[in-house]
């Protein structure tokens, strides 16, 4: 059993809020979409991890699964869910349609992690079956409702774009509505906790972070500008708040597999930096290239069976499936799973650095720079992941690995905004530090605060 009563529920409330602030307003601004929602799956599971005592071994399997259960989310599209709630016309439409979206998020990212939870009392072949089910709801739900536009949360008009939140919806219920029949009762009990929870602060989150852009269309001139990253800001706050108060109820609940003799098995650093570099080059790259080459061969043709394939290359493109492969690929060989929740996370923020940074206006970074970049950054990720694991105190050794490389990215990106593009600041300290730099000071104030807490987690065990 876990020292579990430790600290009071102000800190599993505030320390994964905080944790999961940082890691979304991070994903919003270095490492958009699926992949870059892993940094605040990553960061609010070592967050409660901590808080819950986990060992290393335990703890890095349960990253991985948040990571999935997290970037899940980033599948669905919201840019123009949230213009709605500009206009006064269609104000409150826009709220309902982020209040869904968030909560959505927060079910299967819920669940998901809630699994991870309870992943070593679980057969991996109910594991399998679940994310494979989740898979199967998914593309239902999509079918259904998301394709033909049943119902709709975006511009129907202006570019109109592909949602995917009741296919979300639908794989989230499908991996539930199993797990309730395949495990047992107390276990279930947890992943349905997180799941509800999550459903919850992720409503909550998203719901009342969308009404940041209400204020804003109310307050016109101001110098404050950065609404859309307040909104994340509040998502993150909520969401990693719900999912702690989860983790407070279940502290009692969540026991962990009895320490073995291989507990301290590693792969040797060499392994584990070639193993993630490929694993990043295939995951990145590689796939990507070959799902994009088999679908625009395939897309136009008009054969029913042309169809039917563009669907299994959608369904294998999906956020869910990259997932299904990553979880299953740490519950065989756990001695990767701090690469892969950890390194995995990072590198997809630098190669999205890489993606946005120019030197120039209209310029890109010759391709061989950036891939000599993003290679050298990810083994440099890698190497501190593998030498740290052999640290007395490993999770907060990945704790402040992750926050500070993170970091270190946020900040090449405001170099690159502010100085290599050569953008104008105004003039004045207020304005400068209100319009330039409020989100990168909040970025850097968040991190010392996570990092602070975690080191005294550790001081406090010791």
């Amino acid at each position: 059993m876990n020292k579990k009563s430790d600290y009071p529920l102000s800190t599993y409330l505030i320390f994964p809020g905080i944790a999961m602030l940082l890691g979304w307003g991070l994903r919003g601004h270095i490492g958009g979409g699926p992949f870059g929602a892993m940094i605040p799956g990553a960061m609010v599971a070592l967050a409660i991890s901590m808080l819950l005592g986990f060992r290393p071994k335990f703890t890095s399997v349960v990253v991985v699964f948040s990571v999935v259960g997290v970037g899940l989310g980033g599948e669905m599209t919201y840019g123009q869910t949230l213009t709605f709630l500009r206009d006064p016309a269609t104000v409150w439409w826009g709220n309902v349609a982020t209040a869904i979206k968030g909560g959505v998020w927060g079910l299967g990212g819920g669940a998901i992690l809630g699994l991870g939870l309870i992943h070593h009392r679980v057969p991996r072949k109910t594991i399998l079956i679940a994310l494979v089910l989740f898979l199967i709801g998914f593309l239902i739900g999509f079918k259904l409702i998301n394709e033909p536009k049943l119902i709709y949360f975006s511009d129907p008009i202006n570019k109109p774009r592909t949602e995917s939140w009741a296919g979300l919806l639908f794989g989230a219920l499908a991996l539930i509505s199993y797990l309730k029949f395949n495990i047992e009762k107390k276990d279930f009990n947890i992943v349905l906790r997180f799941a509800k929870w999550g459903l919850i602060s992720g409503a909550l989150g998203f719901g009342l972070g969308g009404l940041w852009f209400v204020l804003s269309t109310n307050l016109p001139g101001v110098i404050f500008t950065s609404w859309w990253k307040m909104m994340e800001f509040t998502f993150g706050m909520l969401f990693g708040m719900g999912l702690g108060y989860a983790a407070w109820l279940s502290r009692d609940e969540i026991t962990q597999k009895k320490a073995s003799k291989r507990e301290g098995f590693k792969l040797p650093v060499a392994n584990q930096m070639l193993l993630i570099f490929l694993i990043s080059a295939l995951v990145y790259f590689i796939y990507p290239m070959l799902l994009e080459s088999v679908a625009s061969q395939l897309e136009s043709s008009e054969s029913a069976l042309a169809s039917i394939t563009l669907s299994v290359l959608m369904l294998l493109g999906n956020y869910a499936f990259y997932g299904l492969i990553l979880i299953l690929v740490v519950l065989r060989c756990k001695a990767m799973a701090w690469q892969i929740g950890i390194t995995l996370t990072f590198c997809h923020c630098i190669v999205d650095l890489m993606r946005d940074l120019h030197p120039q206006p209209d310029t890109e970074i010759h391709m061989g720079v950036q891939l000599l970049v993003i290679t050298a950054a990810t083994l440099i990720v890698a190497w501190l992941v593998a030498v740290y694991q052999r640290d007395k105190n490993i999770n907060n050794s990945m704790f402040q690995i992750l926050v500070w490389s993170t970091i270190a990215i946020a900040m090449a990106s405001m170099l690159g905004d502010y100085f290599i593009e050569g953008k104008v600041m105004e003039s004045g300290m207020v304005k400068i530090l209100v319009k330039a730099f409020f989100v990168d000071i909040v970025f850097v104030v968040s991190a010392i605060y996570v990092s602070s807490k975690s080191l005294s987690i550790v001081r406090q065990k010791a």
